[in-house]
């Protein structure tokens, strides 16, 4: 397949919102960049990342960078088929090009691709799975009567189970937790993220205490580089708790040094951080080989571009993810550039009759809408 022009979008859309964590102060809008891919024939391919500083260090305009540095190969050397596009991600990650570069570029030519074939990218990729996911409830860091407020805002919403943002105050923490099981039952599964917010000394004193309430899942609880320090807390906590790498978690070489040195017992995969589908699935399989669960994640704000990709990835992962996160659709976007949007009922679960029951990543991505919210 030969592309004709590669158009980049930076695209903000206003949250319902306000999503606030502990290594993001707040923000009330959403934030992606969309690739465009344009073959010779005329098709129209979008792709998704969210380059986020916080997380693999990027900004929009090193993605503006990238995208030139390899425009003119993208443009002159057609890519024949998705083992060839695997191969050239694999010589961009080596070129040192970002992942939210790779990723949005991945997953444009996936979507041209299958429009062009007018084959489902479920038929291209060979996928047999169960017909349904069922996505966790995501809450941002609220303080106790911020999160009483959002939940009687989503009181339709009946989730299987929650993963709540947590700060370092033991006490909000803890009553986050007392208002979750009064609203939802004793037995709902609640997952922490931390996003780096804690300290060692926090960590090994608060987690025990979680481990009482029956919270067994911790994710990133230390900063990313503090290896020893997350190491510490796998051996100390890890028969008994998740302690679960995201922002430590950022490519192949690095999943490899985290299972050798037994880091942590928990990947957490986003597609986005990860450079695309496809080196999701690398690290996916690195995992399991090695005992190592895995989540699928996502970043706040994905439109249903990369909602369509997660729900590939659990689907090529067979259903052996331990969690699904995403999907929140029209929940948290004030409106999506996919019509129609992708979001899992109140209840967390997602048919996945219909999502590839035509080509593409999504039904239709509407250009009006990316002119709209592109800033």
């Amino acid at each position: 397949m030969k592309v004709r022009s590669i158009h980049l979008h930076s695209i903000s859309i206003p949250l319902n919102f306000q999503f606030k964590q502990s290594n993001n102060s707040g923000t009330s809008r959403s934030l992606s960049v969309i690739v465009e891919l344009v073959t010779e024939d005329g098709v129209r391919g979008y792709g998704e990342s969210c380059p986020r500083t916080y997380v693999t260090g990027e900004k929009i305009n090193d993605v503006v960078r990238d995208l030139a540095r390899i425009r003119q190969e993208m443009l002159h050397r057609p890519i024949a088929s998705p083992e060839q596009l695997q191969e050239r991600i694999r010589s961009w990650w080596g070129s040192k090009i970002g992942p939210s570069t790779r990723c949005a570029l991945e997953l444009a030519w996936l979507d041209a691709w299958s429009r062009t074939r007018q084959k489902s990218l479920r038929e291209i990729l060979s996928l047999t799975f169960r017909e349904d996911l069922t996505y966790s409830l995501v809450l941002p860091l609220l303080s106790p009567a911020g999160l009483e407020k959002i939940l009687e805002r989503i009181a339709r919403f009946q989730p299987a189970a929650i993963k709540l943002k947590a700060g370092n105050r033991e006490e909000d923490n803890m009553a986050r937790i007392t208002i979750l099981r009064s609203a939802y039952g004793p037995d709902i599964p609640i997952r922490l993220d931390v996003n780096a917010g804690w300290t060692r000394e926090e960590a090994t004193r608060f987690i025990p205490a979680m481990l009482d309430l029956g919270i067994h899942s911790f994710e990133q609880p230390l900063a990313p580089g503090d290896h020893p320090g997350l190491q510490k807390l796998t051996r100390e906590f890890g028969a008994d708790a998740r302690i679960m790498a995201d922002e430590t978690l950022l490519d192949l070489e690095g999943a490899e040094k985290l299972i050798h040195e037994k880091i942590c017992n928990h990947f957490n995969l986003k597609i986005s951080k990860l450079g695309g589908l496809f080196s999701s699935l690398d690290i996916f399989r690195l995992a399991r080989e090695n005992g190592i669960p895995c989540q699928l994640g996502a970043h706040f704000g994905e439109t249903s571009l990369l909602t369509s990709a997660g729900a590939l990835l659990a689907g090529l992962a067979d259903g052996e993810l331990t969690a699904c996160e995403g999907a929140l659709g029209g929940f948290l976007l004030s409106r999506d550039i996919a019509q129609p949007c992708i979001q899992h009922r109140p209840d967390g679960s997602l048919s996945l009759s219909d999502l590839w029951q035509h080509p593409g990543l999504v039904d239709e991505v509407s250009a009006e809408r990316i002119r709209e919210f592109e800033s």
